[in-house]
């Protein structure tokens, strides 16, 4: 079997304008889709933008709802899976969730992002269950944005049989220019983040990440990418708006793991982190 194509789709939304961000990801899609690619990963909040303004749940809704019905049927038309985040209300409750989208299924899975960043968990509700979606090409595993900065959670992925963990994102820089070089955040630390967590791991990652552009305080800068189990970067797009695709490796991951034997290693010393850590 060979391993996934794999599409990571990037823009900036256009911030609560759903039904032109819609349009922005029918576009990608279809893209992807005719660059032979068999699922894709849309950046964090797609539908609405990334937003902690008056209005930032307004624009919520249900899954499933009109936006996952609209994903679903773009899933069926292009005979792709798709993943990426939304804003969704369940009840008196709001989540960062992204649902999984089968092309013949329609939803498969949803993932509530675990791991909320600052403003954040002052709005949504943290997710408390690790997802996994299966296909006929792999196990993905889910995540969105700063779970990747969390190497338990990925491990935790791997080790439930993740052949590739999606990353659904949108990568930022919070406050005036003139501060963003105090702290060197920039698209090198995610992009080493993606390449540690596939490299630790031996598994693929996708990362899509909201393209470059300004929303209130909050710059978003681009960079998403596909990476392999051994940590090589197989495909990158800039700060625009695009999108790329590539096959991960995984039907030769097994070789891989012969030489990068870390999650063996690790087997054999769970006694050791069992009394350092206090958990496997």
């Amino acid at each position: 079997m060979m391993g996934p194509r794999i599409a990571v789709a990037q823009f900036h939304s256009t911030l609560y304008d759903v039904e032109a961000n819609l349009e922005k990801a029918a576009r990608l899609v279809a893209a992807a889709a005719a660059q032979g690619a068999q699922l894709v990963v849309l950046p964090e909040t797609f539908p609405t933008g990334y937003d902690f303004g008056p209005r930032k749940l307004e624009f919520a809704q249900r899954i499933p709802g009109p936006i996952t019905d609209f994903l679903c049927r773009l899933a069926a038309q292009h005979n792709v899976y798709l993943y990426g985040s939304m804003v969704e209300k369940d009840g008196g409750a709001y989540y960062n969730a992204a649902p999984f989208i089968s092309p013949d299924q329609g939803i498969v899975a949803r993932y509530r992002k675990v791991h909320l960043f600052g403003e954040e968990k002052e709005v949504f509700k943290p997710g408390e269950e690790m997802v996994l979606a299966d296909t006929p090409f792999g196990r993905f595993g889910l995540s969105i944005c700063m779970d990747l900065c969390f190497p338990e959670y990925s491990r935790g992925l791997a080790l439930a049989g993740a052949d590739v963990i999606l990353n659904s994102t949108n990568w930022l820089t919070v406050g005036p220019p003139q501060d963003w070089d105090l702290w060197e955040w920039n698209h090198e630390k995610p992009t080493a983040m993606a390449i540690v967590r596939a490299l630790e791991n031996t598994v693929g990652l996708a990362m899509a990440c909201q393209g470059e552009g300004v929303t209130g305080s909050i710059y978003s800068f681009g960079y998403s990418v596909i990476v392999g189990p051994s940590g090589r970067i197989l495909a990158q797009l800039g700060r625009g708006d695009g999108v790329t695709t590539a096959e991960i490796p995984t039907e030769r991951v097994g070789e891989w793991r012969q030489i990068a034997t870390y999650l063996a290693d690790r087997e054999a010393k769970m006694d050791l982190y069992r009394r350092i850590l206090g958990f496997a």
